[in-house]
Parts: C-alpha cells; sequence; structure tokens
C-alpha cells in the first residue's frame, strides 16, 4: 500500500511538470527544471515543504497559512489554503497554494487537493463542488 504522504508528494511533484512549459528540445532532457526551486532543493528541503503542505491541509483553520525556512541553504516558501469545498464524489478538498524560493528562483502554484480515505491527500484537477 502506498503511503498517503508519499502519494501527495508524486502528485505534487507531476503538477508541477505538468504545468511546465515543456518545448520539444526540452523533452528529451530535464534541463528545463533548472528554471524551478525543486531544482536545487536539497534533500532536507523537500522534506520541510512537505510537511508545511501537510500541515496546512490537515488544519481544520479555514484560511490556513504557513511558512518554512531552512538557514542552511536559504530555501524557504509557504503554502496556504485558498477555498475548500466538498466535490461530487463527496471528498473535502483544498485549493492549495505553494510558493517555494531559492536561489532567487520562485515558483508560485496553486492546486486542488482533496482527501480520500484510502489514499489521503491527492491533486484533483478534476474536482468539481457538489451543488
Amino acid at each position: 500500500m502506498t503511503h498517503p504522504r508519499r502519494t501527495l508528494w508524486r502528485s505534487l511533484s507531476l503538477a508541477l511538470l505538468a504545468c511546465s512549459a515543456i518545448s520539444p528540445a526540452d523533452a528529451g532532457n530535464l534541463d528545463f527544471l533548472k528554471k524551478t526551486p525543486a531544482y536545487y532543493f536539497k534533500p532536507e528541503d523537500t522534506e520541510l515543504m512537505q510537511k508545511n503542505a501537510y500541515a496546512v491541509l490537515d488544519s481544520a483553520e479555514p484560511a490556513a497559512r504557513r511558512e518554512w525556512s531552512n538557514p542552511k541553504t536559504g530555501a524557504s516558501g509557504l503554502a496556504e489554503v485558498r477555498g475548500q469545498f466538498t466535490a461530487t464524489d463527496g471528498a473535502p478538498c483544498k485549493r492549495l497554494r505553494v510558493v517555494n524560493r531559492v536561489k532567487s528562483v520562485e515558483s508560485d502554484a496553486t492546486y486542488t487537493v482533496c482527501k480520500y480515505p484510502e489514499r489521503g491527500w491527492i491533486v484533483n484537477v478534476d474536482a468539481q463542488p457538489a451543488q
């Protein structure tokens, strides 16, 4: 069974890659990642970012917001809830804004993330509010 936190990280990673503009020339290599903070992140930066995102997603506060930083690497970021709703499939969903910074490179993206009992928080681009 896949661990829910690993599932979210994989989902967020895939969403970040899917949102990147990839030209045909870039398709053969990963040089385009040099333009993102993730390229420069050390493992502890990734862990801090993940823990921060989960703390915000798991918070009962409707507008939860938390920042993180790693003085050793200079990396930092924030996660904040920009709205929440119940999806048509009954899953609780939140619009999660994630900002990351390192070496004067910054990314800012917002994802729809829904919580499922068997899988935890999952990026769900198709989630729609129930009527």
